[in-house]
């Protein structure tokens, strides 16, 4: 017989050895390795070993937690020494002709890199903004905009982009943010898209505004659960260091019937130039950055600020008209005792400027108090916090709690606002208190409906009145809680603004206002808004009507501190334009969408919404502009990549440190690195003492296997 295995006695073999049985007799038969003390030497190099592991693991979750980061908040960084492909510069020309506004935005897009590309940005735009152009300029061919269905449109873009030619598309992402897309961008290549919007100017306690957002705030979601929260889709943002400004001009025309006293420009610094019928106005930087909304305000001459206004239009079938009628003035009547709730926002997005300019308008707002008044506070961010278990009066001991309690408040987590809500609008009524909350938040929210409908469904008897903080607040939302909340807005922008911003909401909260208005128009009129709020002092009530013919007076009743109120208004025309009808169709359109929160059937709206917009030409949720160049200029054999341009991030926005552990979870993850690591050390360090340990010895041979 051969010394040497046969093919068949190897099989066998390798067959045993995988046995389990095998297996566990090698186990049995292996002696144990004997075991040496651990010098000083080696616990050195041990304790070295750990902290290399330890600084690894801290740079490694550092660099994931960054790219969370970046990932939710919208940044995208360039690579060092790098630069975007795509660059974006914004020009707005604003004309301003009585109560309202034309606005056209040129967007220019800059394709810096070798491929062919398709920009994709979003951008802000004011509450009750009526979108109704569309314009493409590029290498001397101009290419205007039609509104269509938004399938249609989106069909149409498609295919020419596919095809190569230059095209855009706008569409609304929400009530304030819509979407550009640009495709076939060549390299080298410069194309400017225009967007024209009508808006209302406004009239605050004497003196008229215009404002355009320019930015975004990121907005927070709750996932069904409620008890987690995400990022909202949002546009891309971007804090500039990378070279990614977003350069900004703006020129207004300012038309005015009226003698102009003064004209400010609160978060921009503005040349003004006096020419025949109004006034030029540009900002004095040439580097002005779009990181936070440019706000226009004028005064008139004392006494000539009308106490109702109407710009008209005549349409042909009707007349579209906006009426501005001021509250009337009344004898002092004593305040009235009131029980205020503040709710603060100190979730993540309030960082760095706007929790500084929320506790400042917190310590105003305790000052403004009576002694016949109650009050509470409510902080909230991924949860929600009540001071009081019910509200109290405010004495030393209460006011010294609540200074503590403002003093402590700081930026983190989620936006939940609805146990907020909750929690100060079921507050145990006091019999003999006007319940007023008072609502401070950036409200960056992406849930606004569900918020809405709950506002609308536990008001009762309470009034809401907002203050919206920073530099791009969510300000069509904020609004819109007032208008629901039938109270006010309010907008602070800076630190130095609190003061004022609170004593003038204090002058509304104290003085009465008129309530459950109705209006005559003297013949058929549709109006919008249908439910008129509060009239307050220094606050005028906004009405878009379509009329047979033209008013000559309207007549406003109501109840002023609990008694009935009737006055009849002479109207003063002023100029109007066609714009008229788009902005009347444009709260009509709001009217609806509203209608859809509070029960209406969806399919009723869209069409009813669907039929408004194409007869008088509004980008809708349901409706797009679309622009499409009919030459093709990408060869077929060239790709086309597609490129999120950013904004910027709004000025005083602090990204990393009001970041949400609820939203990464990486310190967890850390914590639970950290923790490891030290009791893997102290395994690899720790000898019982009861185990004998062998002095020394050679490991013995294993016996043959024999199967």
């Amino acid at each position: 017989m051969s010394k040497y295995p046969s093919i068949r006695d190897q099989l066998e073999r390798d067959a045993w050895q995988r046995h389990p049985h095998f297996a566990q007799r090698r186990a049995a038969l292996r002696p144990t390795r004997a075991r040496r003390s651990l010098g000083w030497q080696d616990r050195a190099l041990l304790i070295l070993a750990g902290l290399l592991v330890l600084l690894l693991i801290v740079r490694v979750e550092t660099a994931r937690a960054q790219a969370e980061l970046n990932e939710f908040w919208g940044i995208e960084s360039a690579e060092p020494g790098g630069s975007r492909s795509l660059a974006l510069d914004t020009d707005i020309e604003v004309q301003v002709n009585g109560l309202s506004a034309r606005v056209q935005v040129s967007q220019r897009f800059r394709n810096d890199g070798p491929e062919w590309k398709e920009a994709i940005y979003r951008f802000p735009l004011p509450a009750g903004a009526a979108v109704d152009r569309l314009r493409i300029a590029s290498s001397g061919r101009v290419i205007e905009g039609e509104i269509q269905e938004k399938a249609v449109a989106r069909r149409e873009y498609q295919q020419a982009r596919s095809e190569g030619r230059l095209a855009s598309m706008v569409e609304q992402q929400r009530p304030n943010q819509f979407e550009t897309r640009l495709a076939n961008i060549g390299p080298g290549q410069e194309v400017r898209v225009e967007i024209g919007y009508l808006a209302t100017v406004e009239y605050h306690m004497g003196s008229f505004s215009l404002q355009m957002p320019l930015t975004f705030t990121p907005r927070w979601e709750v996932r069904a659960n409620e008890t987690e929260y995400h990022s909202a889709p949002h546009p891309q943002l971007n804090d500039g260091g990378d070279g990614g400004d977003r350069y900004l001009t703006v020129e207004v025309m300012l038309h005015s019937l009226q003698e102009i006293v003064s004209i400010e420009s609160r978060y921009h610094d503005i040349d003004i130039l006096p020419v025949a019928g109004g006034y030029q106005i540009y900002l004095a930087n040439p580097d002005a950055r779009a990181d936070r909304v440019f706000q226009l305000s004028w005064t008139p001459a004392f006494g000539t600020a009308p106490e109702a206004s109407l710009s008209s239009w005549d349409g042909g079938d009707a007349i579209y008209a906006l009426l501005m009628l001021s509250p009337p003035l009344v004898e002092a009547i004593a305040p009235r005792p009131r029980e205020v709730v503040f709710v603060i926002d100190t979730s993540g997005s309030m960082e760095g400027a706007s929790i500084r300019q929320a506790r400042a308008a917190l310590r105003q707002g305790l000052e403004h108090l009576g002694p016949e008044d109650r009050f509470n506070l409510v902080q909230f961010d991924s949860e929600a916090q009540l001071l009081f278990p019910q509200s109290a009066a405010p004495n030393g001991t209460a006011l010294a709690r609540a200074t503590r309690f403002i003093d402590r408040l700081s930026a983190g987590g989620g936006t939940h606002m609805a146990p907020a809500l909750d929690l100060a609008l079921g507050l145990p009524p006091q019999a003999g208190l006007f319940r007023q909350v008072v609502f401070i938040t950036d409200g960056s929210v992406g849930n606004e409906a569900e918020l809405l409908l709950e506002i609308g469904d536990t008001l009762g008897d309470s009034r809401l009145f907002t203050v919206a903080i920073g530099s791009a607040p969510n300000m069509w939302f904020m609004r819109k809680v007032a208008e629901i909340g039938r109270g006010t807005f309010s907008h602070v922008g800076q630190l130095d603004e609190v003061g004022q911003r609170m004593r003038e909401l204090w002058a509304r909260i104290e003085n009465p206002a008129v309530q459950n208005l109705c209006i005559d128009w003297g013949m058929e009129a549709e109006y919008y808004p249908e439910i008129i709020p509060d009239l307050y002092a220094g606050e005028p009530l906004w009405l878009f009507a379509r009329l047979p013919f033209e008013p000559r007076q309207v007549t406003l009743c109501g109840e002023l501190d609990g008694r009935p109120w009737e006055t009849v208004s002479r109207i003063s025309p002023m100029s109007g334009g066609e714009g008229l009808a788009t902005l009347w169709a444009r709260r009509k359109v709001e009217a609806l969408e509203d209608s859809r929160i509070f029960g209406v059937d969806p399919d009723t709206v869209r069409h009813e919404v669907l039929d408004l917009a194409l007869a008088y030409g509004l980008l809708t949720p349901y409706t797009s502009l679309v622009a499409v160049d009919r030459t093709p200029l990408r060869p077929a054999s060239a790709e086309l990549a597609a490129e999120p341009v950013p904004s910027l991030l709004a000025a005083g926005s602090v990204t990393a440190s009001g970041f949400s552990q609820t939203a990464t979870g990486w310190p967890a993850r850390l914590g639970l690195a950290l923790l490891s690591l030290f009791i893997a050390t102290g395994m690899l360090l720790y000898v019982p003492p009861s185990r004998a340990r062998h002095a020394g010895g050679a490991r013995q041979p294993e016996p043959p296997f024999s199967p």
